[in-house]
């Protein structure tokens, strides 16, 4: 089962996968996280773990770190279905920046690499920011997000088992987003510069297509710790509900 989440920056999307993936794994189900990497936080990513231990500024591992994964991907096989939607959503929302475009487009192959890993390990795979995020910063980087095109992007890339959003008061997430950039060195801020909440309009965008498509999606309140943990309770409600779904079809089967 693939589960994404996706929300504003700030909105704690991260905090939600750790916590869901804590409770799903209580309740015996094997779960690969995957999470978003930043340097001036934990670095979970195998990548950044190796930069880490030389000790390379949280800055600096920033910009090197989509190049050392684009190297050792290259000693992988890939195929059409890996590069398929990074190469897609380049078309249609092609960022700007040159580093923001190969930033993406190694984000992208991780994306499609992990998820297949899953499918193939049978496990849930929770994605803290999968490819309806990823539509999301595409868009706002090449400062092209109409509907047309996000629905051209939505066509172009995976679909999810269960997409959780999340969301919070404008003044929250604009306290965390300062709270965050706090901790950040001047490298990190440039890398930043882009997050904005002045299109969170994308986001509603976003989850009316998916509505549309009939793919269940999840509404999370995260305003604070017990909003979220209502949110954990209801997804995990959800996730049970798909399960039961799935092992009724193969019974009948």
């Amino acid at each position: 089962m693939i589960i994404e989440l996706f929300g504003p920056p700030g909105v704690g999307k991260t905090t939600l996968a750790r916590t869901l993936a804590a409770r799903l794994r209580e309740r015996g189900h094997g779960v690969e996280l995957v999470l978003s990497y930043r340097p001036s936080e934990d670095p979970l990513a195998s990548g950044a773990q190796s930069l880490a231990r030389l000790r390379i500024p949280a800055g600096l591992r920033r910009l090197i770190r989509p190049m050392v994964e684009s190297f050792a991907a290259a000693g992988h096989s890939a195929d059409w279905r890996e590069a398929g939607a990074g190469v897609e959503l380049m078309r249609l929302l092609a960022p700007r920046n040159i580093i923001w475009s190969l930033r993406l487009r190694q984000y992208m192959l991780r994306l499609s690499r992990t998820r297949r890993a899953g499918e193939l390990a049978g496990d849930i795979v929770l994605f803290d920011q999968g490819f309806v995020q990823a539509i999301y910063t595409f868009a706002l980087l090449a400062r092209a997000a109409d509907p047309k095109r996000l629905r051209l992007a939505l066509d172009a890339v995976p679909e999810a088992d269960l997409f959780v959003r999340l969301d919070a008061p404008l003044e929250i997430l604009e306290a965390r987003l300062a709270e965050r950039r706090s901790r950040q060195g001047r490298i990190e801020q440039l890398f930043d510069q882009w997050t904005t909440l002045g299109s969170l309009w994308i986001f509603d965008q976003l989850h009316e297509l998916l509505r549309a498509r009939g793919r269940p999606v999840v509404c999370v309140d995260s305003t604070d710790q017990r909003s979220l943990g209502e949110g954990v309770d209801k997804a995990e409600g959800i996730i049970f509900g798909i399960e039961h779904k799935v092992l009724a079809a193969s019974g009948a089967d």
